[in-house]
């Protein structure tokens, strides 16, 4: 496997695993075009345009990266341009391929392209897709985890921490379980290595958070206060 990057013209960027991708075009990272060859098997809601697509026996996950908050209402999916290394996409294909050498259970790296016009750059991610998987909030809202399960959630994000890993958005929608109990971490955007131990609370802090609020929000949610002991307990285990 070799991990390559390629400057077109125009100011088109491409990173991409060779083994998995032969030749990266911008077609390639179009919604568009995926929908015109009927290769779309499905869409994501959330922030970005996220859409999952069938390719040459491949089932990929193709994201375009867009703002939130007020931001993201006055400039969409502009992003400043720092640097190709320092775009968001490239950023998060090079961290998600690290951990993927550690053994860590997330998306595997496909390829990532920008297209800078000036100061602007705009861009996208693709990924595999987790076989046979789901967020966990899908899942609460239907059955509760067992206490092994919780604890290998707590698991999943101290082996992330051991790597250095901090991750921007550690919510419950962002921790799948596939259909054999595996627990997989997703979406790092803006996420990157740090140093030291001090951040690492402010991570699981952030899960607690977003638990309550599933909790409060869905009329069933199987999630009980009790729940977050068993995942602290896999976490300080691992």
């Amino acid at each position: 496997m070799a991990i390559i990057r390629r400057d077109l013209g125009a100011g088109h960027h491409f990173l991409y695993d060779d083994t998995l991708m032969k030749e990266p075009t911008t077609d390639m990272f179009s919604r568009e075009f995926w929908q015109i060859h009927n290769k779309i098997t499905g869409f994501a809601k959330g922030r970005g345009t996220t859409v999952f697509v069938s390719h040459e026996g491949q089932e990929w996950v193709l994201r375009h990266f867009k703002r939130g908050g007020l931001v993201g209402k006055l400039l969409s999916d502009q992003y400043v341009f720092l640097g190709v290394e320092h775009s968001r996409p490239f950023e998060e294909f090079r961290l998600l391929h690290i951990m993927r050498q550690h053994g860590l259970n997330v998306p595997t790296p496909i390829g990532a392209y920008i297209h800078r016009r000036g100061l602007i750059y705009r861009g996208d991610l693709i990924t595999q897709t987790i076989p046979s998987s789901q967020d966990l909030h899908h899942i609460l809202t239907r059955e509760p985890l067992s206490a092994e399960r919780w604890q290998a959630v707590g698991a999943a994000l101290a082996a992330m921490h051991a790597c250095q890993v901090y991750h921007h958005d550690a919510n419950i929608r962002n921790i799948m379980m596939d259909d054999e109990g595996n627990i997989w971490l997703i979406d790092f955007d803006r996420c990157h290595k740090r140093g030291g131990d001090h951040w690492k609370k402010g991570n699981l802090d952030r899960l607690l958070r977003s638990l309550n609020k599933e909790k409060a929000l869905n009329p069933v949610f199987h999630w009980q206060t009790d729940d977050w002991q068993h995942c602290l307990d896999g976490y300080h285990s691992n």
